[in-house]
């Protein structure tokens, strides 16, 4: 389930809890929160994602830019996360919602 500052795959997770979690599971350290994430490669364009990376949110109201949300792009345009209503799910990036809020993508060393 989601749970807000939740690490534990287990008992829940909020969305970089789960990010970092997936990715401990391959042995690659994540920072802890969604916006130090997005710090832990390189940023690529959209275009090019493909599974494993990481895609960053400001789902704070407005676009400004801020990262509030990271999930994981699976492929065929779409990605998992920790949503706050559905817990883990899978979600379409081309969705208005995120479409609107998309900030970045990266990817991470040794993904």
């Amino acid at each position: 389930p989601y749970v807000w500052g939740g690490t534990n795959l287990n008992k829940g997770v909020d969305c970089s809890g789960f990010t970092q979690g997936i990715y401990k599971r391959f042995d690659i350290e994540l920072n802890r929160t969604s916006y130090m994430q997005a710090l832990d490669g390189r940023t690529i364009p959209k275009s090019e994602l493909r599974s494993g990376d990481l895609i960053f949110f400001d789902t704070n109201g407005v676009n400004r830019g801020r990262i509030s949300h990271v999930g994981v792009y699976v492929g065929d345009g779409e990605f998992i996360h920790s949503d706050m209503t559905k817990g883990i799910s899978i979600a379409k990036l081309d969705n208005s919602y995120y479409k609107r809020n998309y900030v970045k993508s990266v990817r991470v060393p040794g993904t």
